[in-house]
């Protein structure tokens, strides 16, 4: 039995395989039937070889759009957006456009105060943005595919091809009338294959704007529209009688093969549009960032003078960078963090807690409530440095975000599970480093606005607050006025520093 079934599925599969091969055959034989109805007889299934009329064919397409072949050598698509995007322009938008541009704004941003430049720039940008009708962005878009698929077109290599059918061929030499011979399928097969991944794709129709731009650019047109137009035509009947394809079928003994053409979608307005947003955004960001840091610069001059501000022990930049370069969140307030370390350090806890000892602690004020948010606010600005040095402390390989961070770290790559949980830790971390500087602006506000209405108190004739400043001025040695004056700078111009940062709290949820 299983050796009968073994012949019986032997025997099946051969006359299967017969079976195939005979319609394979019948539809070769269909397909060279339709190729010989049509007017051009340019292959010959019987010997597998291509007709001079082919080459003849191809050879009147090349004369033709020899010239633009020319024109379009060095042109590269993103020179024929420029060209298409200018000539798009109405004259008020190439005045703003080159107000736009990130030369121009550069320079201003170098003499012009920045929210005017902002404000200015915003506006230019509207009014450029506004003019893109719908209308005028189509036309723009149909355009230059157009100019893009007829380059594309010309650049094809008709001379590579025609010279397989006559090696004497000159390229461009249009004097001496070519020698063309027969030649066999196999050799040209790909030849036709990528023609018709350029030739399919071309409109037959309105080509007007097209040839119009090419005579503004050359002031000439390399071939004229009724010639162009007639060369459409003759593709146009090829494709329609799907000659070429049916020459690839046969050649290649396929008669499956279909090729597929492929359009593509340009919309070159709408990239424009959002390329000069992106360029405005990022030189204004810029200018902002470069701004900001010479306003850190000047702050930090201020407030430290020329004394270097350590980083602190862990979240500092070089751990973070490690975070960084596994594309995480990393530590987004290293540098105000440690600044306000040193701050506290070496300012707070001694000029501030010395003036906040002999104004809330010695003071004689006549509402002992009104005391209080001084009081308070010094307190809690105290606490501050041990807060910053806990957080510093919980990143070590001990602590409770290092260990889990590193931890987790070799499994970032390849775990999003993995990634998640370091994301939020790491979140976690920069919302303790963002709740000690949100705590710190707070309190030295506070304190900052108290001790300017002490000052203001202090030059009445009589004091309305503090009713001892006299008693209370020997405790700083004859310059408590001076000392608050300075204090109060200090802590504004800290202030305004904290300010230069974006802090942001994330609420638990």
């Amino acid at each position: 039995m299983a050796s009968g079934n073994f012949f019986q599925s032997m025997i099946a599969s051969l006359f299967s395989g017969g079976d195939d091969n005979a319609i394979k055959r019948k539809m070769l034989k269909r397909i060279a039937k339709n190729l010989s109805k049509t007017k051009y007889h340019f292959y010959r299934p019987s010997n597998h070889e291509v007709d001079p009329t082919f080459a003849k064919f191809f050879y009147e397409i090349y004369k033709a759009v020899s010239p633009a072949q020319l024109m379009f050598a060095n042109t590269t698509p993103n020179s024929l957006k420029r060209i298409v995007i200018d000539l798009s322009l109405s004259e008020e938008q190439k005045k703003l456009a080159e107000l736009l541009s990130e030369d121009e704004l550069n320079k201003k941003g170098s003499t012009m105060p920045l929210p005017k430049l902002v404000e200015e720039t915003k506006a230019n940008l509207e009014k450029f943005t506004a003019d893109f009708s719908n209308d005028k962005i189509v036309k723009a878009d149909a355009l230059y595919t157009k100019l893009l698929l007829f380059k594309n077109f010309t650049q094809y290599d008709f001379y590579f091809l025609l010279k397989k059918f006559d090696s004497s061929l000159k390229e461009r030499n249009f004097n001496a009338p070519p020698k063309f011979q027969q030649i066999a399928g196999s050799y040209i097969v790909e030849d036709i294959k990528n023609f018709v991944a350029v030739a399919w794709p071309l409109p037959s129709d309105d080509w007007d704007d097209v040839f119009k731009t090419m005579k503004s650019l050359k002031g000439v047109e390399p071939i004229t529209l009724s010639t162009w137009k007639k060369v459409l035509q003759r593709l146009r009947y090829v494709r329609e009688q799907g000659i070429l394809e049916m020459m690839v079928q046969l050649i290649t003994d396929n008669p499956a093969y279909k090729e597929v053409v492929k359009g593509e979608d340009y919309h070159i307005l709408d990239e424009y549009i959002s390329n000069t947003r992106k360029t405005v955004d990022d030189v204004l960001s810029t200018l902002k960032e470069r701004q900001t840091a010479g306003k850190v610069d000047n702050l930090l001059n201020q407030i430290f003078g020329n004394t270097s501000i350590d980083e602190l022990k862990t979240y500092n930049d070089m751990v973070s960078q490690a975070f960084l370069n596994k594309n995480l969140t990393g530590f987004l307030y290293t540098a105000p963090l440690s600044y306000l370390k040193h701050f506290l350090l070496n300012y707070v806890k001694k000029d501030v807690r010395e003036l906040s000892d002999i104004l809330v602690v010695r003071g004689e004020w006549t509402s002992q409530a009104m005391s209080q948010p001084m009081s308070e606010s010094s307190h809690q600005l105290m606490g501050l440095a041990a807060k910053i040095t806990a957080l510093d402390e919980d990143l070590t390989e001990s602590g409770k975000f290092g260990n889990k961070l590193r931890t987790l770290m070799p499994r970032v790559d390849r775990d999003k599970e993995t990634r998640n949980i370091m994301e939020m830790t790491l979140g976690d971390v920069n919302n303790e480093a963002a709740q000690i500087l949100s705590s710190a602006k707070q309190n030295i506000i506070v304190f900052d606005k108290n001790l300017k209405m002490l000052l203001e108190d202090f030059v009445k004739p009589h004091p309305e607050i503090i009713m001892n400043w006299h008693d209370l001025d020997r405790f700083a040695e004859g310059k408590l006025k001076q000392k608050s004056v300075d204090v109060y700078k200090k802590l504004y111009n800290f202030i305004s520093l904290l300010q230069n940062f974006n802090i942001s709290i994330t609420e638990a949820e």
